[in-house]
């Protein structure tokens, strides 16, 4: 019950973020603006996430996951609702500040309270499971917002998620337990992270620079560049997404067998493959959609299934912090998504053609993969013989 709770409040309290690249087109049409400023939208959100994930560790630490997890919600809930009732673009900004900063207690609440509910032998899956929530929503919005946008209008899409969370907060009060440490485990969480651990921060933020992308402009790039009708691209990112949800699991399965120590090899080899994966989807302005849809499909396989595992490194290497962990490594994360949707809307704006921005997205996936081995090489002591050598 814990980890589907924490599924599906992470993935409404992620909505925000994915929903801008997923309606762009009616948005640009109706509010009139570029794709960096729809870019900035999705920057806004996971920014201010990063801003706030140290604090909504801390926050989580003292009120406990159901509390963190269901303000987040209420955040949410409130939110979209604004976003419908005042359609502007100041609105809409203001909006994708709050929810990120909010999204922070629900990141660090689900990780405590799994933490706290699932042994070591299934902490992979379970985590993996948890972070699904997020392509799972993302694979119905692809799916659903597009062909709203155009039908009823893009608010309507942010209507809909305000009712979801609104239900979700009921049954998260009703349904998570109040996880909330005592005064022995604050003390716990205030002690210093393990050397090097810094490294975490900053291979997650490579990561997620290289990576969003695959979420925030696949529905433009299929329309723009490979010339395809908006339900249409819609339909091929969600089927992409879906694909990306079985692999991440299979991922995780794999991980709980190979044990902790190798948590951190695998996160760097779903890097690399991810940085294939989108190297195929640039192909496929050439080769049509199908090659979109496999490049696609397997750079969300290998992305999600890192994420998924880095949440269970993180728990691994700071079991007696996790808030605070989780906290520092997702400031990272969420400060390389600031930058990147803008960033690669802006490189599209510039040279007027999607290739570049997914080269430069697929060698930032390249550094995250050195920078998780590093962090591997610091964190994770070698392995001692029954002599001590």
């Amino acid at each position: 019950m814990v980890v589907a709770i924490g599924m599906v409040s992470i993935g409404l309290g992620a909505a925000m973020g994915f929903l801008w690249g997923f309606v762009a087109t009616a948005l640009r049409t109706d509010l009139g603006l570029a794709r960096a400023q729809v870019g900035v939208l999705i920057g806004l959100f996971f920014g201010s996430a990063g801003i706030g994930s140290v604090g909504g560790g801390i926050l989580t630490d003292r009120f406990g996951a159901r509390l963190a997890v269901a303000l987040d919600l209420v955040v949410v809930a409130a939110s979209c609702a604004a976003v419908v009732l005042v359609p502007s673009y100041p609105t809409l900004m203001v909006a994708s500040v709050i929810c990120g900063a909010a999204y922070s207690l629900a990141n660090a609440g689900t990780n405590v309270a799994i933490a706290a509910a699932v042994p070591l032998r299934q902490r992979a899956i379970a985590l993996t499971t948890k972070t699904a929530g997020v392509p799972i929503m993302a694979a119905v919005a692809a799916l659903m917002a597009p062909w709203a946008s155009v039908r009823f209008g893009w608010p309507s899409v942010f209507g809909c998620v305000a009712v979801l969370a609104t239900a979700a907060t009921v049954a998260a009060m009703v349904a998570l337990p109040p996880d909330r440490p005592d005064a022995v485990t604050r003390r716990q969480d205030r002690r210093q992270l393990p050397s090097g651990f810094l490294w975490m921060p900053v291979a997650a933020f490579l990561l997620i620079t290289g990576s969003q992308p695959l979420f925030a402009w696949v529905v433009p790039y299929l329309e723009e560049a490979v010339g395809v009708r908006t339900a249409w691209a819609g339909g091929v990112s969600s089927l992409a997404t879906a694909i990306g949800v079985i692999g991440m699991l299979l991922v995780a399965r794999r991980s709980d067998r190979l044990g902790p120590r190798a948590r951190l090899t695998t996160v760097a080899t779903g890097c690399l493959v991810t940085a294939g994966g989108i190297v195929l989807t640039a192909l496929g302005a050439v080769a049509g959609a199908w090659l979109v849809l496999v490049g696609t499909g397997l750079g969300l396989a290998s992305q999600l299934g890192a994420i998924g595992v880095m949440h269970a490194a993180v728990v691994d290497l700071a079991p007696d912090a996790v808030g605070r962990a989780s906290g520092v490594t997702m400031t990272g994360y969420y400060l390389g998504a600031l930058g990147a949707p803008a960033g690669f809307g802006a490189v599209v704006d510039r040279t007027g053609t999607y290739t570049i921005a997914w080269g430069l997205s697929a060698l930032s996936l390249v550094a995250a993969g050195l920078a998780f081995r590093r962090a591997r090489q610091r964190l994770v002591p070698e392995p001692v013989d029954e002599r001590g050598r």
